[in-house]
C-alpha cells in the first residue's frame, strides 16, 4: 500500500510529538504554520524557488518563524530542505486526522443563518459529544441565505435544518399537488 508524502511526513512528526508529549503543541504550531502558508502563498513559492540553497531557503524561513529549536520549527526546515514545503496543506490533513483519532477527536461543521451563540455552541457540543462518545471540535461558519436553523456535518453524516432547505421541500411538494 502506497502512502502519499503528507502521509509519512505526518506520521513521522506525530511520533517524534508523542515521543516528547508535545502532541498539543505540534498540532497547534503546525496548524498556525499551514494557516500562515495559505494565507500567504508568495512566501511559500520563495521557499521553494530551486536557484536559492537549502541553507538561505532554511535562514528565510526561520528570519520569519524565529530560531527556535522546537519540533515544529525544525520540522519545517526539514520541509523547506527537502523542497516539500509546498505540502503543508496535506501534512496538515493527514496531522489533524491521526491526532483526532488518536485523542478521540469529531471535528463536526457546523453552518448557521448567524453565528451561534455561547449556549448553542455548548449544546450542540455536549449532545454530539454524547452521541458521538467523542470530544467535539466545532468548526463554525455563517450563510446568511440559510434564513435560520444551521447545517451540521461530520463524517459521511449530513444533518440539514435549515429553513432554506425546509422551504425549497414545501415548495417542491406543492409542484407535485
Amino acid at each position: 500500500m502506497t502512502q502519499t508524502v503528507g502521509k509519512v511526513y505526518a506520521e513521522a512528526l506525530l511520533r517524534l510529538s508523542q515521543e516528547e508529549h508535545c502532541e498539543e503543541t505540534v498540532y497547534e504550531q503546525l496548524n498556525a504554520a499551514a494557516d500562515m502558508f495559505a494565507e500567504h502563498p508568495d512566501f511559500m513559492s520563495l521557499l521553494s524557488v530551486p536557484d536559492i540553497g537549502a541553507p538561505e531557503r532554511v535562514e528565510i524561513l526561520r528570519s520569519v518563524i524565529g530560531n527556535e529549536a522546537g519540533i515544529t520549527e525544525n520540522f519545517l526546515c526539514l520541509l523547506v530542505e527537502k523542497h516539500r514545503i509546498n505540502r503543508i496543506g496535506q501534512i496538515r490533513e493527514a496531522f489533524n486526522a491521526m491526532y483526532y483519532e488518536l485523542f478521540s477527536i469529531a471535528e463536526v461543521f457546523v453552518t448557521s443563518a448567524q453565528p451561534l451563540t455561547v449556549q448553542q455552541r455548548d449544546a450542540l457540543s455536549a449532545k454530539l459529544a454524547a452521541k458521538l462518545a467523542k470530544k467535539i471540535r466545532l468548526v463554525e461558519s455563517v450563510d446568511a441565505s440559510l434564513l435560520g436553523g444551521m447545517i451540521v456535518q461530520y463524517g459521511d453524516t449530513r444533518m440539514d435544518n435549515s429553513l432554506r432547505t425546509r422551504v425549497k421541500e414545501m415548495s417542491d411538494n406543492l409542484k407535485k399537488i
